[in-house]
């Protein structure tokens, strides 16, 4: 990953530095938010919700709460 950081998938724990992305395209997946946010800092995880019925969304928590 550009950045020297690295990317944990699976439930966030902490919620001080995580943001909301919504309404992203059906065929977004989880590299894809993560070309988008590397460049704001260190990304901890990234939770994509992508279920039948409504547009996928995601959480990006980064490691730096700046």
């Amino acid at each position: 990953m550009s950045g020297g950081g690295s990317v944990v998938r699976g439930p966030a724990g902490n919620n001080d530095c995580r943001i909301y992305v919504g309404n992203l395209p059906p065929d977004i997946r989880t590299k894809d938010v993560e070309d988008v946010f590397y460049k704001y800092g260190a990304i901890r995880d990234i939770d994509l919700k992508n279920r039948r019925g409504g547009p996928p969304f995601a959480f990006v928590e980064f490691e730096d709460p700046r």
